[in-house]
């Protein structure tokens, strides 16, 4: 044991140095919070916010430390690397973020209570809104005015109550299996007696868990570049949907995990057949994209892109990629169709025919709307990947692990590291691109007809988070055997960076939240 721990400390320096530096720098920026429109030092000892960050940064820290080593000596796979990290952290973040401070958990919380009571269908109020029998607490545990942990303890602890009355639920347009693991949680809090302050809760950690599974199968089946969907996987903004009640994170789980199979399929040089049990889960997942939203429905085009000669039949082939492309999109489509009689009010000024009519008489006026859009939006995505705007768009994250972050991204992105593996060939390339190409499209423009006013010259409501499920598909695009690093790339360097990236997310969510409460509860 002796041996153990000196050969611990005497090897790794240039690892120990980058490692225990980044965490020097999450303390730094959270001793130097601003407060009250002055830069205060935060000491520990006498401030509840520096207590929690000190501590849970410093031994995390070292834990890490010691399981990055670890993890590299034994070369253990990467996606088992990704539940040590992951895990934690979502529970952190779980518990850091009030219920209702993810945009519209107010409202997935409310479609997530009506199937967990066995309602998936709707009603409609005299105007045509979707509307159904909902727990009153819902609305004081999920509203958006709650400002400090503080007003928020207030309200989770006070009083439980069955009393429900008649509510409005936007969400009740979404398929219900966006809400299954949610509404899943819901039902076993409610077996065990628990109130809807608990059950809301365990929305969020069942919801968690489907999420970060699809994360931890999509980087063990992906034959190549499972560093960049570990990647993918912990970035403040994608651990932060997985813990929470909102379906993009069953989204991006299942579009990631779906593209990673279809990869796994094609490329894998173990995988010489694809069975029934593979079409049937392609024909599961396949349904479960087309359902989650519209616009993710041209990912199951990568259905044509497997090879015949994987198939037992292959006369069949043909008749089973159009079967279970179709077939999916056939049941969007009669979703779609049921969820269009509602009538949901989004933004003053929206006019979804009208604007639908817009851009097909002037579709160069839109090319400029979508160009302006990214143009003045651009760096709002990049940062948000990095931790800017958690919660509900109000955590100022630091901006020094904004270009680490993307350097780390171009590096996995752009790097070969196999010299030996399979080169895609043109077609392929270009195959990924106009998918992704046609999803990046129709998020853009699902958003300008359903979200933006009529004729407006930018496009509202576009988040980076939209385009996660797709980026995957540039990876192949940019494949390349030109830039290729010579020594393996040393990825406890970039799991250390992902992890301390999160803690200073974490420490920023946390203080937006806690200065009232600490200063006013605790300090006074």
């Amino acid at each position: 044991m002796k041996t153990f721990f000196k050969n611990f400390f005497q090897n790794n320096w240039k690892f120990k140095f980058v490692h225990f530096g980044i965490m020097c720098i999450v303390l730094l920026i959270a001793l130097t919070s601003f407060i009250d429109g002055e830069y205060q030092l935060q000491l520990p000892g006498n401030n509840i916010f520096a207590n929690i960050t000190f501590i849970t940064v410093i031994l995390m820290g070292v834990i890490y430390y010691f399981i990055f080593v670890i993890f590299e000596k034994y070369n253990i796979k990467p996606e088992k690397l990704y539940l040590v990290l992951v895990i934690p952290l979502a529970i952190m973040y779980c518990i850091a973020n009030p219920l209702g401070k993810i945009p519209d958990e107010d409202q997935h919380a409310r479609r997530a209570y009506m199937i967990s009571k066995g309602i998936f269908l709707a009603d409609k109020d005299e105007s045509g809104k979707p509307v159904g029998m909902i727990n009153s607490k819902i609305h004081e545990l999920v509203t958006r005015t709650t400002t400090s942990y503080e007003e928020f303890w207030s309200r989770l602890t006070a009083p439980e109550t069955d009393e429900e009355y008649m509510m409005n639920y936007s969400m009740a347009t979404y398929s219900p299996i966006c809400h299954i693991p949610q509404a899943f949680g819901m039902f076993i809090a409610r077996l065990f007696g628990c109130g809807i302050s608990v059950q809301c809760y365990f929305a969020r950690v069942f919801n968690m868990i489907l999420a970060i599974t699809c994360i931890y199968f999509s980087i063990k089946l992906i034959p190549f570049k499972k560093h960049i969907v570990l990647f993918l996987g912990l970035l403040p903004i994608t651990i932060s949907e997985f813990a929470s009640m909102s379906s993009d994170a069953i989204t991006l789980g299942v579009c990631i995990l779906f593209i990673s199979y279809i990869l796994y399929l094609k490329y894998n040089k173990n995988k010489k057949i694809i069975s029934k049990k593979d079409i049937f889960i392609l024909s599961v997942l396949s349904i479960v994209v087309s359902l989650c939203k519209i616009v993710y429905v041209p990912i199951c085009l990568l259905l044509f892109t497997l090879p015949k000669e994987k198939f037992n039949k292959k006369n069949h082939v043909i008749i089973i990629k159009f079967g279970i492309f179709f077939g999916a999109l056939i049941i969007n489509i009669l979703w779609l169709s049921y969820a269009t009689t509602f009538l949901v009010e989004v933004n003053p000024g929206v006019n979804s025919k009208e604007q639908i009519i817009y851009i097909l008489t002037h579709p160069i006026s839109y090319l400029l709307i979508l160009f302006r859009t990214i143009h003045i939006y651009n760096q709002t995505f990049i940062l948000s990947l990095c931790g800017e705007g958690l919660g509900h768009f109000n955590s100022q994250a630091s901006v020094l692990f904004v270009f680490p972050c993307l350097i780390i991204f171009a590096m996995l992105f752009f790097v070969n590291e196999d010299k030996n593996k399979k080169e895609f060939n043109f077609k392929e390339k270009i195959v990924y691109l106009i998918i992704f190409t046609i999803v990046v499209l129709l998020i853009y423009t699902s958003l300008y007809v359903a979200w933006t006013s009529l004729k407006s010259p930018v496009i509202l409501g576009v988040q980076s988070r939209y385009f996660l499920p797709v980026i995957l598909l540039t990876v192949i695009t940019f494949d390349n055997k030109t830039i290729i690093f010579n020594k393996k790339i040393k990825e406890k360097y970039i799991y250390s960076f992902m992890l301390f990236m999160n803690l200073n997310a974490l420490s920023c969510l946390i203080f937006m939240y806690i200065n009232d409460y600490i200063i006013n509860y605790y300090i006074k």
